[in-house]
């Protein structure tokens, strides 16, 4: 479960990292810079808090599904804006919840609390795309008014009702997921956002 989780989150992140880099007039090799910090940066800070070395200096694959992703983006690139901002918004649903999933099976398995897992489940979601938006010059999605790290979080506290309530990691994974992106698809659709203040 979680290397299928991991596959989806990598091509799915690098994807929505390309095509903010193609938005942005980005060169090819800007592309490829955004892409992969997208993918692969919320894994780095997930498995420095659990003292792990990053798995993408060690499984050639990340990189491998990374470019899948990035090649993806390149070859949609004439499509039409809306149709563009749709599937950005798509595919950043489905890496947001793969990689919580993946950051709160990692830290279940590193026994940590709740508070850990929820924590592990947000860093590993939201730390490539803080640094795919930044790199990009926006100001990172999940500070906005956007209903975006609340779905990663209340993904990660059903995944730790799961577990307490005896089911595997796997199928608590798969709950996660399914909570985080049907949730994100709903804060889309509605506009659901936090409270902000001007």
């Amino acid at each position: 479960m979680f290397s299928f989780l991991n596959i989806i989150g990598l091509i799915t992140f690098s994807f929505s990292g390309a095509i903010k880099g193609i938005q942005k007039e980005f060169d090819l090799f800007g592309i490829l810079v955004l892409g992969c910090i997208t993918a692969l940066g919320g894994g780095i800070v997930r498995d420095i808090l659990v003292n792990k070395l990053p798995k993408m200096l060690t499984e050639p694959s990340y990189i491998g599904f990374s470019l899948l992703g990035i090649l993806i983006g390149i070859l949609l690139r004439k499509k039409t804006t809306p149709i563009i901002e749709k599937i950005f918004l798509i595919s950043d649903a489905i890496g947001l919840s793969a990689f919580t999933s993946t950051g709160c099976i990692i830290a279940y398995e590193n026994g940590l609390s709740l508070i850990g897992i929820i924590l592990l489940g947000l860093s590993t979601a939201i730390g490539g795309g803080i640094m795919r938006d930044l790199l990009s010059g926006d100001v990172p999605l999940v500070l906005c008014k956007e209903f975006y790290a609340s779905c990663s979080i209340l993904g990660g506290f059903f995944f730790y009702l799961f577990i307490i309530f005896g089911f595997s990691s796997s199928i608590s994974g798969l709950v996660c997921v399914l909570i985080v992106f049907l949730t994100r698809l709903l804060a889309i659709k509605f506009k659901w956002h936090l409270p902000y203040f001007s």
